[in-house]
């Protein structure tokens, strides 16, 4: 069994599994170079077990027959723990020694409690989970190992909301979103033009545009903000000239519709508009507003996959080749977890959270760059921008 790779034979079946390690078995006896290596492998066990905490839900699958409902409801945990495998074996590939424990935590709050006060957890170096928000509190609250980083892997709430010193937010929350856009417009800004809010009444759109206006003029008290209620008022608030930067994070169809109707009709009466959105309008089809391109639809995205790269066209491959299936997007986020905080432990040992703000990674969909705050951890600070051309965001 190479270093790094976990049993994966019955993962439906057996909600806790162990990864296996190479080296020297230490009981046997040796010459003193043997002995030496031995140690080096202790040493390297010590700041190299990872514990990956995943709601299978195996409990719920009656004996021993898996059924496709109990592979649907695995199948988020599934995918992030086959991604992650391929990307730690992928950063350990050259012998180094690599323990992963698999844990299932059921989607149970309690059930979090007591894998926090087992032994895998008070072991770990790392600790990869769990995955929904209230796992992740219940788990905080029961593990009084905080000087072990608790990685977030996949819920983009707001990290304030947990208040967990060694939280990991690896899903840059919404606020950073709106954060890039807001930086945006103020690099394209200039005298003229009129930054003009579309005040939705959805709750995506009260998020998404949470402190805007005192991010904008944090970079240029100058910009010129105006904020309607109605797709009537657009009219009145287009700017004599320049450009209209119109900002908008509703997600409800109707909404949407009537708002992207409106605008439609003024870039047809020759009126200059650049369009920014939600992250989710990556989701949405925009093919049958004729003039929606010509608005320069900008949003925030997490994901920079490319499909058409080699890289991620290898990962495919071999995935599929492994598992028999295509790699779902939370394939994708296991895999640059497992190949990045590996990566991590293996280069700097038990010193590894100290380096993580200093430390860029550029992944197959996702890329990292952390800040940390002292009252609710590490926060993931790297989203990249999109512009719709030829019928999707890229």
């Amino acid at each position: 069994m190479s270093s790094c790779t976990p049993k994966t034979t019955g993962v439906l079946r057996n909600p806790t599994v162990h990864g296996g390690q190479t080296g020297t078995d230490g009981n046997k006896p040796g010459n003193k170079e043997d002995n030496k290596k031995n140690e080096d492998v202790k040493k390297a066990d010590l700041s190299s077990n990872i514990a990956l905490l995943l709601p299978f839900q195996l409990d719920k699958v009656a004996g021993t027959n898996v059924v496709e409902a109990d592979v649907k409801r695995s199948a988020l945990a599934l995918d992030f723990y086959q991604g992650f495998q391929m990307g730690m074996n992928e950063a350990a590939k050259k012998g180094s020694q690599v323990k992963l424990q698999v844990m299932d935590t059921q989607d149970s709050e309690m059930k979090n409690v007591t894998i926090a006060s087992s032994k895998e957890i008070a072991e770990a170096s790392l600790i990869v989970g769990p995955v929904y928000p209230k796992e992740i509190r219940s788990f905080a609250r029961a593990n009084t190992n905080k000087k072990v980083l608790q990685v977030n892997p996949l819920a983009a709430s707001m990290p304030s909301e947990f208040n967990i010193s060694n939280l990991v937010s690896i899903t840059p929350p919404i606020r950073i979103h709106m954060r890039a856009i807001a930086a945006d417009i103020a690099s394209k800004y200039r005298s003229g033009d009129v930054v003009i809010v579309f005040d939705a009444r959805d709750n995506d759109h009260r998020q998404f545009i949470d402190g805007f206006d005192a991010e904008v003029k944090k970079i240029n008290p100058g910009i010129i903000i105006k904020h309607i209620a109605s797709t009537s008022q657009l009219d009145q608030a287009m700017p004599e000239v320049g450009y209209a930067y119109v900002v908008c994070g509703t997600t409800e169809k109707t909404q949407l519709r009537a708002f992207v109707n409106k605008l439609d009709d003024l870039v047809s009466s020759g009126n200059s508009i650049r369009l920014f959105g939600h992250p989710l309008w990556d989701r949405i089809d925009f093919n049958p507003y004729n003039n929606f391109y010509r608005m320069d639809p900008t949003i925030s995205s997490e994901s920079h996959l490319k499909v058409w790269s080699s890289e991620v066209q290898n990962f495919q491959r071999n995935y599929k080749g492994q598992y028999k299936v295509d790699p779902s997007d939370f394939s994708y986020k296991g895999y640059d977890a497992g190949r990045f905080f590996t990566n991590m432990l293996l280069k700097y040992g038990a010193d590894y959270a100290e380096k993580l703000e200093g430390e860029k990674y550029n992944g197959l969909f996702s890329d990292y760059q952390f800040s940390y705050n002292e009252q609710w951890g590490y926060v993931n600070q790297a989203v990249r921008l999109k512009t719709y051309r030829n019928g999707t965001f890229q």
